[in-house]
């Protein structure tokens, strides 16, 4: 499904492989696996593309026909985000914080910390 959708949209905008995989910043040959499924993309990957199109990442995976979220999302600021409903909002992430904090080194929890935070960066763009 996501190749096909990812052909799809490449086509739509009449560029080639490419000229995607520039904007991407992958090899043209690995746009040409993705579309034949040869290989999957990252979640990294899967942000550019998203953001390339202009498109949900659930639309490139085949899970709603909707280009884009019907949901409005709001960013929140450091400042203002509430931590109290935390363990409902994110529970998955917050068990393995949790596990973090007891089992890492501190080099890994350091590691840890830069990539969430880099993460993050990527959203706020």
């Amino acid at each position: 499904m996501f190749g096909d959708r990812l052909k799809k949209l490449r086509k739509e905008r009449h560029i080639t492989q490419e000229e995607l995989a520039k904007n991407i910043g992958v090899s043209t040959s690995m746009v040409g696996m993705y579309e034949t499924g040869a290989r999957k993309a990252s979640y990294k990957v899967l942000v550019k593309i998203s953001k390339y199109f202009n498109v949900s990442t659930d639309y490139l995976l085949g899970k709603t026909e909707e280009k884009k979220e019907t949901i409005g999302v709001v960013k929140e600021s450091k400042a203002s985000y509430n931590s109290d409903n935390l363990e409902e909002d994110f529970p998955e992430g917050v068990y393995v914080l949790r596990r973090a904090s007891k089992e890492l080194s501190p080099e890994a929890k350091k590691q840890m910390i830069k990539i969430m935070k880099t993460f993050l960066e990527e959203e706020d763009e």
